[in-house]
């Protein structure tokens, strides 16, 4: 297991959630992570990547969210060089490969081929194939599992990173079991704040 303190994470990368992605990464529970930044928030990151040895791909395309909360699923793009503040999404890997096909995949809006580079569930990428649209950019399902709840994403705490199919998805389930167990081996007190703010 790799050790990282979470609080150092998330100084260099801004939340709780985005640390603990960095931690399932470096641990092998992730093969790719896809964050937004501003292009102001980027500077510590990438450092971080460059010397923990980590590719770093940034989209070639910025988004400005047409929400006005702190967390949005939906977004506007325009062009890199737009001159309206949008957020940039990166791709993280080990495999600098698997981080510029994530890229690839974003911007050709090829959801299922991206779902599969970030190691979503199958049945979950197809249930945000079936259920996303520009009406329902957050189709999430009622949150009574803690396991599977992405309910909290604005409040920093979730444990999956993607649209569970279903409350009790069992391959979303064990995903997130897994992250716990390694959030808890570095901050038992994360992982019970966790719980508590997850448990319905």
């Amino acid at each position: 297991m790799v050790d990282i303190p979470l609080q150092k994470l998330t100084y260099i990368f801004g939340s709780k959630t985005k640390a603990q992605e960095i931690l399932f990464l470096k641990n092998n529970l992730k093969p790719v992570v896809r964050q937004g930044f501003y292009l102001e928030e980027l500077s510590k990151p990438e450092k971080y990547c460059k010397e923990n040895n980590l590719h770093l791909v940034k989209s070639r395309f910025k988004v400005l969210l047409a929400d006005e909360a702190e967390y949005s699923n939906k977004g506007i793009r325009i062009k890199e060089d737009d001159k309206r503040r949008g957020m940039y999404f990166v791709y993280i890997s080990k495999n600098e490969e698997d981080a510029w096909l994530a890229a690839y995949h974003e911007m050709m809006n090829d959801h299922r081929g991206l779902g599969k580079v970030l190691g979503y569930p199958k049945c979950c990428v197809d249930f945000f194939l079936r259920n996303f649209s520009s009406i329902n950019p957050n189709p999430q399902i009622l949150p009574v599992n803690p396991w599977t709840n992405i309910s909290m994403r604005d409040k920093d705490c979730t444990l999956i990173s993607h649209f569970p199919c279903s409350a009790d998805c069992s391959v979303s389930i064990s995903i997130a079991k897994h992250f716990l167990d390694l959030v808890a081996n570095l901050d038992k007190q994360r992982a019970r704040e966790m719980m508590e703010m997850l448990r319905p």
